[in-house]
């Protein structure tokens, strides 16, 4: 089954609450990275590539980055840098929906980095590489980075990929996560109530339950990085019984995104989903409101 983001409002998504003095100003800041990342690639290095990189991506191994939107693959990015061997692709989308492509390999002891700019419509239209000593990656509450330094040129230290999430640019956040068997467990921010199954037929509620923004900020963080508004394909058959299930809820910006599943979806999709709900789980268990909820009494067979 394709869960596909579901709006209940009827409005399109408003990925980030930007006024039109800030988008013109995260253009420029993108534009100015772009131009140091790769206008200055030809005084990083002055060898030229023979041609441009290939366009066709592939999305089972490519690491594709659309700006706001979704990432794919990035832990083969994270493969590349603790293997130190073989090549990388990346693609990475501008704001304005151009592609710049990118091919990593480690020749050497050193990183090559090959660069295509030419279906950027908005930038210098090059193909080129530069070489770098090291890549490194820096994980802050509200930004993802990798960055290039030991690089030889002008410039010694460029951004490859920036991920971010802040959440405080959001207009509003809040979830539902129910799971379990049958769904009769509830973690609900909008509602701010618990509901936990104490397995003999019977649920415990709290009310007044909220997060922390930090712990709130954490859980945005999981989800960009579970491509949470890229469409799922997710599977809630089963054949455990009982067996858990999962459904989430997002509202974000006046959007709504639905997404169902259970235990026994071992696509990447479905395992991605999981591990999101569990760290969710996990950290709302060890909040003190859970804690004084009754013991579970039951158990099903």
């Amino acid at each position: 089954m394709r869960m596909s983001r579901i709006s209940s409002r009827g409005r399109l998504p408003k990925i980030r609450k930007i006024s039109a003095l800030r988008l013109a100003l995260l253009t420029t800041l993108t534009g100015l990275l772009v131009m140091f990342a790769f206008s200055g690639c030809s005084l990083l290095h002055k060898e030229q590539a023979g041609g441009p990189l290939s366009h066709e991506i592939n999305e089972q191994e490519d690491v594709v980055y659309s700006h706001g939107y979704t990432i794919k693959n990035l832990d083969r990015l994270d493969e590349f840098m603790e293997r130190r061997s073989g090549s990388l692709r990346l693609i990475q989308y501008t704001p304005e929906g151009g592609p710049i492509y990118k091919e990593l390999r480690y020749k050497g002891g050193k990183l090559v980095i090959a660069y295509d700019t030419t279906e950027d419509d908005f930038g210098p239209k090059e193909t080129g590489t530069f070489v770098c000593t090291a890549l490194n990656r820096e994980d802050e509450s509200t930004v993802l980075k990798y960055t290039l330094t030991g690089c030889e040129g002008e410039y010694p230290e460029t951004a490859l990929l920036w991920i971010g999430f802040e959440l405080s640019e959001m207009d509003d956040f809040g979830f539902v996560l129910k799971y379990g068997v049958n769904l009769r467990n509830e973690i609900n921010t909008i509602q701010e109530k618990l509901v936990k199954d104490l397995q003999d037929g019977s649920v415990a509620e709290a009310d007044h339950f909220k997060l922390s923004h930090g712990q709130l900020q954490k859980i945005f963080r999981e989800l960009v990085l579970a491509n949470y508004m890229h469409d799922k394909t997710l599977t809630g058959s089963c054949n455990i019984k009982p067996s858990v299930s999962y459904e989430l809820q997002i509202d974000i910006n006046n959007h709504e995104l639905q997404f169902a599943w259970s235990e026994c979806d071992q696509s990447a999709d479905g395992k991605e989903m999981t591990a999101l709900a569990r760290y969710i789980i996990g950290m709302v268990q060890e909040e003190k409101l859970y804690k004084e909820l009754p013991d579970i009494r039951g158990y099903y067979e």
